[in-house]
C-alpha cells in the first residue's frame, strides 16, 4: 500500500453498525478537509426539485459552473460517494470544482435519498429525475443536452451505472460518457477481491455486505439490475466509460469484470487499475496519487467531450 495512505489503518477495526454515528464521523472528517471553493473561479448555485409525483419531495442539487462560460457547455451529472448512506452536496465538493474548472463543463452534483431510511430504489429515482430535469430544462440551464455524462464514486458510481442502464432501456435522455470511480456494482460479492479483502483499511468485506444489506434490505429477492448494474444481461449500447479500480479493495474485481463486459459488447471503455491503493484513497486529497488520479479524471473528461463534439 502506497504510505501516504496508512492513517486509514486503525487497528482495532471499526465496523459499519450505528449509521448515524458513521455520518456524523464522516461530517466531521469532510470538514476538517474541506476545501475552500472561494479559490475557484466559479459559479455555485444551490436549487431544489421535486421528486417523482411528490412535490413535497424535493432533490437538493448543486450547480457548478465557470464564470467565463458563454453559451451551452457541457454538464457531468456527479453522484457522491458514501455506500448509500452518508454524503451530501459538500462530500466531494473539491471534484466537483476541479471538474468544472480544468474540464470546462457544468456540474451537476446530486443530494440524493439515502438508505437505510429510504432504500433501493429511492436513491437512483432521484439521479434519474435529476438526468430528467437537466435534459428537459437544458436551454436554461446553458446546457447542451447532447454533451451530458454522468459519474461518482462507490455507491455515486453505481447509480451513475445505474442512471445510464435506465436511460438506454428507457430510450430516455442521451449519454455521450460515464465515469465510473472505484464503482459498486455487485451486490453477490462473490470475486476474488470481495473474498479475500476483509481487512483492509477502512472499507473491505464486512463494510460491503452492511452497505448491500441497508442498500437492498435485509432479505432482498430478484435484486435488480438496476440496483446492481453487474446483474444486467446485456451492457450494449451503453456509453463510453473510464472504470478506476482501487486495487486493495474488495470491489476492485467486480469493476474489472464490468470494463470486460462492456468491451466485449462493443463500448468504448478506457480502465485504470492502480495496485497501491485502498478504496477511500480520495479521502486523503494530498496525496501525491490522489492528485494525479483527480488531474487524469479532469483530462478523461475534457477529451469525452471533446471527442463527443467532434472538436
Amino acid at each position: 500500500m502506497d504510505p501516504a495512505f496508512a492513517s486509514l489503518v486503525k487497528q482495532p477495526r471499526e465496523g459499519f453498525n450505528d449509521v448515524q454515528v458513521l455520518r456524523e464521523a464522516t461530517f466531521a472528517a469532510r470538514q476538517e478537509a474541506s476545501s475552500c471553493l472561494s479559490d475557484f473561479d466559479l459559479e455555485i448555485e444551490d436549487r431544489d426539485i421535486p421528486s417523482y409525483g411528490d412535490e413535497k419531495t424535493l432533490i437538493p442539487m448543486r450547480i457548478y459552473r465557470r464564470r467565463d462560460v458563454e453559451g451551452s457547455s457541457p454538464v457531468l451529472l456527479y453522484l457522491h460517494g458514501g455506500g448509500f448512506f452518508c454524503g451530501d452536496l459538500f462530500s466531494e465538493q473539491l471534484q466537483c470544482a476541479q471538474y468544472a474548472l480544468n474540464a470546462r463543463c457544468t456540474v451537476i452534483c446530486v443530494a440524493y435519498r439515502l438508505a437505510p431510511e429510504n432504500p433501493f430504489p429511492a436513491a437512483l429515482n432521484d439521479c434519474y429525475r435529476t438526468l430528467e430535469f437537466v435534459w428537459d430544462y437544458s436551454e436554461a440551464l446553458k446546457i447542451d443536452r447532447d454533451l451530458i455524462a454522468v459519474g461518482g464514486s462507490s455507491a455515486g458510481a453505481n447509480l451513475a451505472a445505474a442512471v445510464a442502464l435506465l436511460a438506454r432501456d428507457r430510450v430516455g435522455p442521451n449519454i455521450c460518457f460515464q465515469l465510473l470511480l472505484i464503482p459498486a456494482l455487485d451486490d453477490r460479492l462473490e470475486t476474488d477481491s470481495a473474498v479475500q479483502f476483509t481487512d483492509t483499511p477502512g472499507f473491505a468485506r464486512s463494510e460491503a455486505e452492511v452497505m448491500w444489506r441497508w442498500y437492498l434490505g435485509e432479505s432482498p429477492q430478484d435484486v435488480s439490475p438496476y440496483a446492481a448494474p453487474a446483474r444486467a444481461k446485456d451492457l450494449s449500447g451503453l456509453p463510453a466509460s473510464y472504470i478506476l479500480c482501487a486495487g486493495l479493495d474488495p470491489l476492485r474485481d467486480e469493476g474489472l469484470a464490468y470494463a470486460n463486459r462492456l468491451t466485449e459488447s462493443g463500448v468504448a471503455v478506457e480502465l485504470h487499475l492502480v495496485p497501491s491503493i485502498p478504496h477511500g484513497f480520495a479521502s486523503i486529497p494530498a496525496a501525491a496519487i490522489s492528485k494525479r488520479l483527480l488531474s487524469e479524471q479532469v483530462a478523461v473528461l475534457r477529451s469525452a467531450f471533446a471527442r463527443e463534439s467532434g472538436l
